[in-house]
């Protein structure tokens, strides 16, 4: 469903993103069902994404079901599959409780969305 692979590498070269998540230092958990990873920035570059438990200690995380995800990156997503917080509220996946968490981040995640969903929709 996501290539991890090649994302770190998409990541950097998307330009949008870079300005997004610039100055940005944290480790990220994306939770796709059972599958884990950490994707670690440092001043906003990619550094790492490498396999995770599901309960890995992170700055912050997102998590949900592979039903979830698969609605997520489609290409044209149905309502409120269009982003994290519009699927936290309506779809179950869940986010960091605690919203300042991840607030000055939050266009960088959305960002993070679209190119996972072009890169699935080149694969």
């Amino acid at each position: 469903m996501v290539d991890w692979a090649t994302l770190a590498g998409r990541l950097d070269a998307d330009g949008e993103f870079r300005v997004a998540a610039r100055h940005w230092n944290a480790t990220l958990r994306l939770d796709v069902g059972a599958d884990s990873h950490a994707i670690r920035f440092q001043e906003g570059r990619v550094v790492g994404v490498e396999p995770c438990a599901p309960g890995l200690a992170c700055d912050v995380f997102v998590s949900a079901p592979a039903e979830v995800w698969d609605q997520m990156l489609r290409t044209a997503p149905r309502p409120f599959y269009h982003d994290f917080f519009m699927a936290q509220l309506h779809h179950g996946l869940m986010m960091n409780p605690d919203f300042l968490d991840y607030a000055a981040y939050y266009p960088a995640l959305r960002r993070l969305l679209e190119v996972l969903r072009e890169s699935r929709g080149q694969g």
